[in-house]
């Protein structure tokens, strides 16, 4: 099969489309034809080495997809062949990512995808809303407690909005001034452009998700900081103790987020589109950052 490869860390440039063999189906596993995987800053920290892996080269990148189910292990009951699913698979576990035409791994990580959107969109969801949702466990908000969002308009940032909003919590929100409108439109109630201008000890909860670690000044005494960015982390300060998100696969958690995509009270959007074979420029422009909806990689 074809998939998006790279045998050393390095520049963009290292991603080249090659051939490598599909994996064995074990008995618990789908095998999946991919629709559109997503690009996540944490393939950019994989492929530039900014992450210290035991990769196996070649290496796929690659954690989200999207696609059809082609074949399926005999243990299998959740699926069958033909059904729309979406996934998150962490690469690093695995001996590929999901830049590929084929993606074979244990069903529990996968979901029906959401209806009502294109397939190739779906791919958008996996990991930012994992990562969202996740995250957000790690509170413990009262009813109507205040949150501030930093990076509220990224592909994190904005699905912890929209969660928060629909759990009935005032969410403010940390964003570019471009950003300040459509946040608002979601519910945001009060867009800050500058980290200087927060204000002080205001929030019950803050939730990084652009490596603001200036942002805790906006946590009340006691209050709560979780962070999803790989930048330092605050000291502790005023009884607050800042803490760090890591995403886990979960199936059943991402059955959760495509349900919502599908009642229509979750968007998640989608910007560039590339081609497998166009990777590289892929990743500069991400890399490059001031983008806008997650960009999608196409077979």
């Amino acid at each position: 099969m074809k998939a998006v490869t790279f045998h050393h860390t390095g520049a963009p440039d290292v991603l080249t489309l090659a051939d490598v063999p599909e994996l064995p189906l074990g008995p618990r596993d789908i095998r999946v034809t991919v629709t559109a995987a997503a690009v996540n800053p944490v393939d950019l920290k994989t492929r530039s080495g900014f992450l210290t892996l035991n990769l196996t080269y070649p290496a796929v990148p690659g954690w989200d997809v999207s696609g059809v189910v082609t074949e399926t292990g005999d243990e299998v009951t959740r699926f069958t062949v033909g059904e729309r699913v979406i996934g998150m698979v962490a690469q690093p576990a695995h001996r590929y990512g999901t830049y590929a035409e084929q993606v074979t791994a244990d069903a529990r990580l996968f979901a029906h995808a959401p209806t009502g959107v294109p397939l190739e969109e779906a791919a958008a969801l996996p990991l930012a809303g994992l990562t969202a949702v996740q995250t957000l466990a790690k509170l413990m908000l009262p009813p109507g407690a205040p949150v501030l969002v930093t990076g509220a308009a990224g592909a994190v940032g904005r699905i912890a909005v929209q969660l928060l909003l629909a759990d009935g919590h005032p969410v403010d929100a940390l964003a570019r001034p471009d950003d300040a409108e459509p946040l608002k439109a979601l519910g945001v109630t009060t867009v800050h452009t500058r980290t200087e201008d927060l204000p002080e000890a205001r929030h019950t909860a803050v939730v990084d998700t652009a490596g603001v670690a200036a942002s805790i000044r906006a946590v009340a005494d006691g209050g709560q900081f979780v962070a999803i960015d790989d930048n330092p982390q605050p000291e502790p300060e005023r009884g607050i103790t800042p803490r760090k998100s890591y995403v886990d696969e979960n199936g059943d958690q991402l059955q959760t987020l495509s349900d919502l995509v599908t009642a229509g009270r979750l968007t998640v959007p989608v910007g560039r589109r590339h081609a497998f074979a166009d990777a590289t420029r892929a990743h500069q422009e991400f890399g490059a950052g001031g983008l806008r909806g997650k960009v999608l990689l196409l077979p």
